[in-house]
């Protein structure tokens, strides 16, 4: 058999030439993937700068421009763009914007910066990417404070003393803050204490504009402060008039106190008119009556003379002083006894008597006083005017002012609170009541009035602000013996309706009336008292008045009442706390 061999030179060269092709496909292909890594990363790494130079622009321009005094709040506010020398790119279109949360009824201040960076593609030619981040803060509002005191001195009624002080019984839970100092007791020492909530246990927090005086406390006990206390903190502005005047703007429903007061008219005969409002699940009573404040007529007779002076040192002392004089004249005051319990007529006699079923409302009552009470479902604000000027009943040339309180009759409570009156926590429920005078615990049968005779405490559920001037008991109107002002005594340091009518004996030295139990949020002018006692101008004990127990209704902090008023500082810069940050995904 004849082998025939054949030349492999060509089929190698082929071989060969295919494993160069393949081996230059990957080289290329490797390259082509570092380039488009190197690519990619330059991408994120101009991303990652655009988005640092967004944060610089809300840094530098947003947090300096939305809490200045001179924000504009009307209009949307744009700043000029700007580049970064230390780095590529910069921002632009930097805004600051005044929102409406509608979940809170508050304000926001939004800040939007968009930060632009470069980077060069595969033909080195720059690329801009742009990156938007938004900031956005809430403004603070008076529900975050569990007690907040403008000034540090007793307010709200008559024989009011030199200082009120932080003492023994009392208990804070939440955040206290004052515009002023403070003052703690030499007779026992209050405590300011810690709280839980469902997520977090959450130290107490104690702030004054001023110093704290310790008294007979001693700083560094645990049972004093057991959080964070600080002094020479930034004033609140006060009074809240902006926040008043948004209450009665957005009001839903706006009763007239004043309807029949005339007080420039020598002629016209003033009527005051007493709003009452009772809660039930679901609803609202509201009722409405005229009523006058006595003396109604000026003696005729010098037989008159004695009960009318007597009546007129009751309901006004300040008159008593100025116009009768003398060495008789004890009251140190300069305000008139306050009163709510002006009867109720019969049905066919009231001016108003709606029932109102809303599960959210704003109640505006405009130059009169009101009377609230009962089981609140819902979301409501109940608030007053400031003073109304009217003419005394017997003599019209007397021009004198009512505030125009809000008077609490019986428990204030949400209808899913618990039977001590602590607030449940997520519950829906929200109550607002701000006062253009004070808010005056009364002393009814239901609050515990001669000696807890027939009940006693109070619980109240509700966000609370009184304008002018406290939060703070009807102690003026008490059944003890010596401090009622019965017939005939000069020192004028109660108005007699504590005793009589009905004609009741008095209870000595003791009109205690429980405790005065608080699950919301207490802001006021001046220290309302919740107690008369020795020593001060009711030198008596056990005394009148309550003990008292405040806790903070931590469902605040989510949101508010209806249209509840926002804070500012003295300086006019807003009270801000930061509520988000992150990348700005459009409207």
């Amino acid at each position: 058999m004849k082998t025939i061999l054949r030349n492999q030179h060509g089929f190698v060269v082929f071989v060969s030439l295919i494993m160069v092709l393949i081996s230059l496909g990957y080289t290329v292909g490797y390259l082509h993937f570092v380039m488009g890594e190197r690519i990619l990363f330059s991408q994120r790494f101009a991303e990652t700068r655009a988005r640092y130079n967004a944060l610089t622009g809300i840094s530098e321009e947003i947090n300096a421009l939305i809490k200045s005094p001179n924000y504009n709040t009307a209009t949307d506010t744009t700043l000029e763009d700007r580049e970064l020398e230390d780095m590529v790119g910069g921002f632009r279109e930097v805004r600051g914007m005044m929102v409406e949360n509608l979940q809170t009824h508050r304000s926001q201040r939004k800040g939007l910066a968009t930060g632009w960076s470069t980077y060069n593609s595969f033909v080195n030619e720059p690329i801009e990417v742009e990156y938007t981040m938004e900031v956005d803060y809430r403004a603070r509002g008076f529900e975050e404070f569990m007690y907040l005191t403008n000034e540090e001195a007793p307010g709200g009624g008559p024989w009011l003393g030199e200082t009120v002080t932080f003492g023994a019984g009392e208990i804070l839970e939440g955040l206290v803050y004052s515009n002023d100092d403070i003052t703690m007791s030499n007779f026992g020492c209050p405590e300011f204490i810690n709280y839980e909530t469902d997520t977090e246990f959450e130290l107490s927090q104690v702030y004054t504009a001023g110093v704290f005086n310790f008294g007979g406390c001693n700083e560094n006990s645990s049972t004093l402060f057991q959080g964070v206390h600080k002094d020479s903190m930034p004033k609140i502005e006060w009074p809240p008039y902006e926040g008043q005047d948004l209450i009665k703007s957005k009001a839903d429903y706006i009763y007239r106190g004043n309807a029949q007061i005339n007080w420039l008219d020598p002629a016209h005969e003033d009527f005051h008119i007493m709003t009452y409002i009772k809660f039930e699940p679901g609803q609202m009573f509201i009722k409405q009556w005229a009523y006058q404040i006595p003396p109604i007529v000026a003696p005729q007779t010098a037989g008159q003379q004695a009960a009318f002076e007597d009546t007129l040192k009751r309901y006004y002392p300040k008159f008593y002083r100025n116009t009768f004089g003398g060495g008789q004249g004890l009251y140190q005051g300069d305000l008139e006894f306050q009163h709510f319990d002006f009867p109720q007529p019969a049905a066919a006699s009231l001016i108003t008597d709606d029932v109102i079923m809303t599960p959210e409302a704003v109640i505006w009552v405009e130059g009169g006083q009101v009377q609230v009470e009962g089981t609140v479902q819902g979301r409501y604000t109940i608030a007053t005017s400031s003073p109304q000027p009217y003419k005394m009943a017997h003599d019209s040339t007397r021009i004198q002012e009512l505030n125009c309180n809000i008077w609490i009759m019986d428990d204030l409570v949400y209808a899913d609170s618990e039977t001590n009156g602590y607030v449940v926590s997520g519950s829906p429920n929200r109550l607002g009541l701000l006062s253009g005078g004070n808010i005056i615990v009364a002393n009814t049968t239901p609050n515990g009035k001669r000696n807890s005779a027939s009940a006693a405490n109070i619980q109240i559920n509700a966000a609370m602000i009184a304008m002018n001037e406290s939060f703070l008991i009807q102690y003026w109107q008490n059944s003890t013996a010596g401090y009622n002002f019965l017939e005939g005594g000069f020192a004028i340091k109660g108005d007699g309706r504590g005793v009589k009518p009905p004609f009741l004996p008095a209870t000595g030295t003791s009109d205690i009336r429980g405790t005065v139990m608080i699950f919301g949020s207490v802001v006021q002018d001046k220290r309302g008292y919740l107690k008369r006692n020795n020593p001060g101008p009711y030198p008596i004990s056990p005394g009148i008045g309550y003990e008292k127990d405040y806790h903070y209704d931590r469902n605040l902090r989510k949101f508010p009442p209806p249209e509840w008023p926002e804070t500012k500082n003295t300086d006019g810069s807003s009270s801000l706390e930061l509520s988000g940050i992150g990348e700005y995904l459009g409207e």
